[in-house]
């Protein structure tokens, strides 16, 4: 009678198993479907910064006027994701003729980061040649970064209604 107990209770166990494994991968792969809806979502509105299409702070610092538009990119030393997102904003600003980047640390220019009313990084900021706040937010990742810039220059041309 014991032995039978004991097969009873091993088969149990491994069906308990297969099922919390079956769980396991139809959560993974809900997460996926969440994260494909939310990857391009653009930069996130932190309640900080300058107002959109608010003249932006700082104008006598940086010049507005060399380009299109200005990605003021405020960064941090200690923070990690500021680290991986450096290179490629470079590249990005490199890829798009009317964009400048500016790179603002709070290690050396926090009055900058008080006019702007930044308090976490990596925030980016929009400026146009008219010296008006397009876009601002927390962004993560490059894709974020892209989205928010294809919205910007797709009201500047008048496709905003393209974007889907």
């Amino acid at each position: 009678m014991s032995g039978s107990v004991w097969i009873a209770s091993y088969v149990l166990l491994w069906v308990a198993v297969i099922v919390l494994g079956l769980t396991v991968i139809a959560l993974l792969r809900q997460i996926g479907v969440l994260h494909t809806r939310i990857a391009p979502m653009g930069v996130h509105f932190a309640g900080e910064g300058p107002d959109r299409d608010e003249p932006a702070p700082d104008a006598a610092v940086y010049d507005y006027t060399s380009s299109e538009l200005t990605m003021v990119a405020f960064t941090s030393p200690t923070c990690e994701l500021c680290a991986t997102l450096a290179p490629q904003l470079e590249r990005m600003s490199r890829g798009y003729r009317e964009l400048t980047l500016r790179t603002v640390s709070s290690e050396t220019h926090q009055p900058t980061f008080s006019a702007f009313k930044v308090r976490s990084t990596p925030y980016l900021v929009l400026v146009d040649q008219e010296n008006l706040v397009r876009s601002r937010g927390v962004a993560n990742t490059v894709d974020q970064v892209e989205e928010m810039l294809a919205e910007v220059l797709a009201q500047r041309t008048g496709n905003a209604g393209d974007l889907t």
